[in-house]
């Protein structure tokens, strides 16, 4: 991993701690009660991560959830031809020159990933539409996060 990337990681995992230390509540449903969970807490992270984005020089690109769109097109890769929903990605819209980073979250009561790590290969791939620089799959656990990282199409330690 080179310094940007991890300088990416290192903010993604922070803004996922704080979200830990502050929305407690949001890991705390029943069984069966976990719908909308997943995304309150990207959400709740994006927020997080907006914040310490702020006086870096990824400041003026955009922090996007559920961002579907590549120009006015819908965004597609090798393997999701129908189209694809990043759940949280650092990128400047309407251009494919500044993808930085793009995470998928699962939490831990849903063993169903390889979507999401096809996902992360595509997005990251060189040669595919996007090219972001770092992929990161985040399993939202009970008590803190586990992370997978994708570079140039393929997993990395």
């Amino acid at each position: 991993m080179n310094e940007e990337q991890s300088f990416l990681v290192s903010k993604l995992k922070c803004a996922v701690e704080n979200v830990y230390r502050e929305e407690r509540f949001l890991l705390t449903y029943s069984e069966g009660d976990r719908e909308g969970l997943e995304q309150a807490f990207v959400f709740r992270v994006g927020i997080q991560l907006s914040n310490l984005l702020r006086e870096t020089t990824y400041a003026s690109l955009d922090l996007d959830s559920e961002y579907n769109k590549n120009h006015g097109n819908t965004k597609t890769s090798i393997r999701f031809q129908n189209g694809l929903r990043p759940d949280l990605i650092i990128h400047q819209r309407d251009s494919n020159k500044k993808n930085m980073l793009v995470a998928e979250f699962k939490g831990w009561w849903n063993n169903n990933i390889e979507d999401d790590l096809k996902k992360l290969e595509d997005l990251t791939n060189p040669n595919d539409n996007y090219h972001y620089l770092i992929g990161v799959f985040v399993k939202i656990g009970q008590t803190e996060a586990t992370y997978r990282y994708f570079i140039n199409g393929s997993e990395h330690e």
